[in-house]
């Protein structure tokens, strides 16, 4: 009996101690299967933190999809979790001493968001060979950058940059108005033109012709303050040092503290340089990323991409008889059904597809409206003149665009000839206005082209009447900066920009070679050229100092779109 007990207590024992054991090697195995995946897990969350370090890289552009490798060759596909991916083969790759990691990222440009995902993959404990893995998905909405601050003063100017020739900059004609002038090399006046500009600085010499002046004599308002940094001459007299009181040389000149003299110091501002590659490849709408949501016939911005050789043929009329719309990411547009005074709190609109259905920020010509009710459909409840802006009157089918960031825009509208501009745009060939009316532009943009651009047709950010509205144009609301970098085809051999007789430009222009302006024409914002060609009766008028400028200005640091932190994860 006693043998029968303590076989049987052994066996109970043995099956215990068997049992303990095998839930303890369990529990071991468990346990490293958890830090094991857990590695994984924090492994798959290093790929996304180095996805972010590369979209956050200030010389990446967050909105180009070749900045991380393409997860499947098809966006929706890859939203659709029964969908394959495509090999991780293609993807970035890192090895780290816990295991390693595949991440990869699609941008839907639509709306500029990026679905990102990481695979951590760590040794398996329980297994000779073999991984313990773990995704971790996530979204990353990015955010366009459309201005920046100023950095080079050369944009408060009429700017001549040509510097080696006896005669670097020559005016031949009288120029009024009060715009401020920089000659970075020699600058001649010719018989009878009297330069009465709010402040000219020469970098070199100063060749003043008979009957020739800069300013007048007649008291300090009249006086110019002048800056030379090289010497000077009346009438083909001897040259001298350009300083102090140079009245004997018809140089009518006062110093910023309002007394007589010409400063002998000039200030060295740097020519701005236009970067055409850089833009041409990053530009949004261009030549790699046209139109996502577009209507009409907008530009063509490219015939051969990756090619920039001014490809598209004919110039690209920016002012057509028709309508058209080019958008890049969010956003919506629609026109006033009627016109509206500055004190209605209720506004009909053509159509309401696209825009929210709760608040939302709507943009009418200058003045910005909180859109507070009726939304889905196309009467709204507004608030007038938030923003910092002045309500007004609008009329009948003038643009009103949902306010949200777009990608990038460049939109017509022919009824009430608006144009439409956000961002930097990129045309491989050349430009014009050429419906020969007063046409007005809404918005920040800078527009590249390979080619020329020509001008038969007023193009103002504010309008009063049938001009421009010299007085009240705030460039830090709203301008519009032209890059040209070829020469001659639709403009005279030479130029890169050329106004015509008779009209008016309020915003910026840059030519790589000359710009020219007709017969009594009225210019306000800043130029710059490797020389201004200037016909009779020449307006420049005296636009404020500029301290905002739309991304893409030559000169200023390039800036692109940066992402915001990741979000809506899973896995």
């Amino acid at each position: 009996m006693a043998l029968v007990m303590a076989i049987g207590i052994t066996t109970v024992l043995g099956i215990v101690g068997t049992t303990a054991l095998a839930y303890s090697t369990s529990d071991a195995q468990q346990s490293n299967q958890s830090r094991s995946r857990q590695s994984a897990f924090s492994l798959a969350e290093s790929g996304i933190n180095n996805l972010m370090s590369i979209l956050n890289l200030p010389t990446n552009n967050a909105l180009d999809p070749e900045t991380l490798p393409k997860c499947t060759t098809n966006e929706k596909k890859y939203t659709d979790p029964a969908a394959s991916r495509t090999s991780t083969s293609t993807w970035l790759h890192g090895t780290f001493a816990g295991g390693n990691v595949d991440y990869c990222g699609t941008l839907v440009r639509t709306s500029a968001l990026w679905y990102v995902t990481s695979i951590g993959s760590a040794q398996n404990p329980n297994r000779a060979s073999g991984t313990v893995t773990r995704t971790l998905e996530a979204t990353v909405t990015v955010t366009p950058s459309l201005t920046q601050p100023l950095n080079n003063p050369v944009w408060d100017y009429l700017y001549a940059g040509h510097t080696g020739s006896a005669c670097d900059q020559t005016l031949n004609n009288n120029i009024s108005g009060s715009s401020r002038m920089y000659v970075a090399g020699n600058l001649c006046l010719s018989p009878n033109v009297v330069l009465t500009q709010s402040q000219v600085i020469v970098g070199g010499n100063l060749d003043i012709s008979n009957n020739a002046a800069v300013g007048a004599s007649t008291n300090t308002s009249t006086r110019v303050e002048t800056y030379v940094g090289g010497n000077c001459r009346y009438g083909g007299a001897t040259w001298t040092a350009c300083s102090g009181n140079q009245d004997a040389n018809h140089i009518y000149s006062k110093l910023a503290n309002g007394t007589t003299g010409v400063n002998h110091t000039a200030p060295v501002i740097a020519p701005p340089a236009a970067d055409f590659a850089t833009w041409y490849e990053n530009a949004i709408p261009g030549p790699s990323q046209t139109c996502t949501t577009s209507s009409g016939s907008p530009p063509t911005f490219d015939t051969n991409y990756p090619s920039r050789d001014n490809s598209v043929t004919s110039a690209v009329d920016l002012t057509p008889s028709s309508s058209y719309f080019c958008r890049v990411g969010p956003g919506a547009s629609t026109t006033l059904a009627s016109a509206i005074t500055a004190g209605q709190t209720t506004l009909t609109v053509a159509s309401a597809t696209g825009f929210p259905t709760s608040a939302f920020t709507l943009r009418v010509d200058d003045e910005y409206m909180a859109v507070t009710a009726g939304f889905g459909t196309t009467t709204w409840t507004v608030t007038r003149g938030v923003n910092g802006s002045t309500a007004a009157a609008h009329v009948t089918a003038q643009t009103a665009e949902w306010k949200t960031p777009a990608s990038g825009e460049i939109a017509w509208n022919a009824t009430t000839k608006t144009l439409t501009v956000s961002g930097t745009i990129f045309i491989d060939g050349s430009a014009k206005v050429s419906n020969g009316a007063v046409n007005t532009y809404n918005g920040y943009g800078t527009l590249y082209l390979s080619g020329t651009f020509r001008v038969t047709g007023s193009l103002c950010a504010a309008v009063s009447g049938s001009d421009c509205n010299f007085a009240g144009w705030n460039p830090d609301a709203d301008l519009l900066m032209i890059v040209a970098n070829g020469s001659g085809g639709q403009v005279n051999p030479g130029d890169s920009v050329q106004v015509d007789n008779n009209y008016s430009w309020q915003g910026g222009l840059y030519g790589t070679n000359a710009v020219e302006f007709g017969n009594n024409v009225s210019v306000d914002g800043p130029i710059v050229g490797s020389q201004i060609l200037l016909s009779n009766n020449l307006t420049t008028n005296a636009f404020p100092n500029i301290s905002v400028v739309p991304v893409g200005m030559p000169s200023n640091q390039n800036v692109y779109a940066q992402p915001n932190p990741p979000q809506n994860f899973s896995g």
